[in-house]
């Protein structure tokens, strides 16, 4: 009797070149249901073309449900195009804190500001009947996800934006990673671990925040997970991360990590759209408190992955390492053990094109950052 491989029904989507045209796929292909959750849904090309894709299966009499997090509109609103989807209208405390964002961030190339048109489509959305639209709420939830019929389940850090679908407006390419799993078992495990925390059975499981909603009990688990992860490393440790904030209980056991023998590899982006000096003070604090023992790469494309491995277990999502992440926001990770299968393959290609197309930095000296800056960061992330 032939024995299945683990992970068969998972299938990786790296970056929003290859993500998109399957979400775009399987909205089309949808007959009952669709669930998207967002954390950021702008109004430019790949954001319009998805609203369109989700009219369509609405048009066709599928029930359709988008959360799209209030917190997301100073983002939406401070860089690119400045335009979002479903968020027209901001508060004045919403505006103080777009204008200083975009004081601390300047961005080349992007509209000094940009007025958000109630378009037709925006309209058409709105107000059918077969769609209910959740975007008024401020959940901080920073989670992205796509459940479609109840069968398919993807899941990753991408939002909805062109940028992530190629470059952005400063020429940055950029980096991700979206699953798609299949399966009513598998979508049945989410939902009974995002509404109720239970744990799955297998060799993977879903690693998440939930605030507290609707009287549902908080969990925030992520942070425990990503430092169990580490600490149980014995010979590799890899971490890819978009933002990475210099907390005392991370940099301890990723010291201790080097100081045990562990292989301990780094990637960052080498110019962050967002937190790039607190991103830089922490490895350059790594690589100097590990005698250089600490392999740390700083990758060309703005890495907005987020995955912690070892040679037992792998982890990746929406969940950074900063202080919001593991405080404040609503996060999800798809975290599973090492068994040997074609999908945990092409994750490890994933890493490995990752870090042979950046640069290794051996010395600390050479990373600089803005110290008042990074000071400001740690109080912003």
């Amino acid at each position: 009797m032939s024995v299945r491989e683990p992970y068969a029904d998972f299938t990786l989507l790296a970056d929003g070149k290859n993500a998109f045209p399957v979400i775009m796929r399987e909205i089309g292909n949808a007959k009952s249901s669709l669930h998207i959750n967002m954390f950021i849904w702008r109004d430019d090309e790949i954001g319009r073309l998805v609203a369109q894709a989700v009219l369509a299966a609405a048009e066709r009499g599928v029930r359709v449900y988008l959360s799209i997090d209030r917190y997301g509109v100073v983002l939406e609103k401070a860089e690119e195009c400045k335009r979002s989807f479903f968020h027209k209208i901001q508060s004045i405390a919403e505006r103080f804190k777009i204008w200083g964002l975009s004081r601390i961030y300047p961005m080349s190339g992007t509209p000094r500001r940009a007025r958000d048109e109630v378009t037709p489509l925006y309209e058409q959305i709105m107000h059918h009947p077969n769609i209910t639209v959740s975007a008024d709420v401020f959940k901080a939830d920073h989670s992205k996800f796509y459940v479609i019929d109840d069968r398919i389940l993807i899941l990753g850090g991408i939002n909805i934006e062109d940028k992530e679908n190629g470059k952005d407006m400063q020429g940055r390419v950029y980096s991700d990673l979206m699953v798609r799993i299949e399966g009513e078992e598998h979508v049945s495990a989410f939902y009974k671990k995002l509404r109720e925390g239970e744990e799955t059975d297998g060799p993977y499981s879903f690693g998440v925040n939930v605030k507290e909603q609707r009287g549902k009990k908080t969990l925030f688990e992520m942070e425990e997970y990503y430092l169990n992860l580490i600490r149980s490393a014995k010979r590799e440790l890899c971490i890819v991360m978009a933002y990475f904030s210099p907390l005392p209980r991370f940099m301890r056991q990723i010291e201790r990590a080097c100081a045990r023998g562990v292989r301990v590899t780094v990637v960052i982006p080498k110019d962050a759209n967002f937190q790039n000096d607190l991103n830089r003070k922490t490895v350059r604090r790594l690589l100097k408190r590990t005698n250089g023992r600490l392999a740390l790469y700083l990758s060309p494309k703005m890495l907005h992955t987020k995955l912690v491995a070892s040679e037992g277990e792998v982890s990746f999502g929406s969940t950074n390492i900063t202080q919001k992440a593991f405080s404040q926001l609503s996060e999800l990770n798809l975290c599973m053990r090492r068994e040997e299968s074609a999908f945990l393959n092409s994750v490890d290609a994933y890493v490995h094109d990752r870090i042979a197309e950046s640069q290794r930095i051996r010395d600390y000296r050479k990373i600089t950052y803005r110290r008042s800056i990074a000071f400001l960061e740690g109080f912003v992330v």
